[in-house]
């Protein structure tokens, strides 16, 4: 009588031989770093950081010019009346800053523990304001250039109790990304943090700055601007942490 074979199944368990602990270890994390590096590049290039933002709803969809005469905002709950932008009145003849200097760099300087800004033309002071930097959110500090001037735009942000949509915020400098300096008809606090980053100025002051300062021209950058958390003049700007 024939045997019957079996048919039970035998795991074979090949053996390794045993590797050197330090040199195992040591192949493991280079693995490991070069793995999480490829993940991190991915992720970045899938989802790339946000960029900030002074004006949440507004800062990548309408960062261009705009007029709207007789058009209503809104700030912290409350509804204001946007001022008329009456571009005839540019054409008036005014006194331009540092007319009266030797021509010279131009260069903004921003101090947050003051709530002052200061112009310089090279080593020459031509204008001072008080100004009202960020609340809601921290003002950039860091070295920029005016990157595009505005005559008028809307701005709009926030969210619930904080919420704000302003059409007809007047003289327009953004000097990184849409931290910019501008009118702030909503308020009269100057002197103190009102933003949510930009740089509010009264009309008067900011049409003095926006008719004496740069955009870029050609390979030519705007004029410079520095935000410091303190500044002592002529030029010593104290910046902590800044993003550039």
């Amino acid at each position: 009588m024939r045997k019957k074979r079996s048919t039970r199944k035998v795991r074979r368990i090949r053996s390794f031989p045993k590797k050197d602990g330090l040199l195992y270890i040591l192949k493991v994390y280079v693995v490991a770093m070069v793995i999480g590096g490829l993940v991190y590049t991915g992720g970045s290039l899938l989802f790339p950081p946000k960029q900030p933002c002074a004006n949440s709803k507004t800062c990548q969809s309408d960062l261009s010019e705009k007029i709207e005469n007789g058009a209503k905002g809104t700030f912290m709950g409350r509804q204001v009346i946007a001022p008329p932008v009456d571009l005839a009145m540019d054409n008036r003849q005014t006194a331009v800053l540092g007319s009266s200097v030797p021509a010279g760099p131009k260069h903004i300087y921003i101090d947050l523990s003051t709530q002052m800004l200061y112009a310089y033309e090279g080593d020459n002071k031509v204008f001072q304001a008080v100004v009202s930097t960020g609340k809601w959110n921290k003002t950039p500090v860091g070295n920029f250039n005016i990157w595009t001037k505005l005559r008028s735009t809307r701005m709009s942000g926030g969210e619930g109790a904080d919420y704000y949509n302003l059409p007809n915020v007047q003289y327009v400098m953004y000097f990184y990304h849409d931290f910019g300096l501008h009118t702030a008809y909503w308020h009269d606090n100057f002197g103190h943090p009102m933003s949510h980053g930009c740089i509010n100025m009264r009309l008067i002051d900011a049409e003095t700055l926006y008719n004496w300062a740069d955009g870029p021209k050609g390979k030519q950058q705007g004029t410079a601007v520095s935000v410091c958390n303190q500044f002592t003049e002529p030029n010593n700007c104290v910046q902590v942490d800044p993003v550039n």
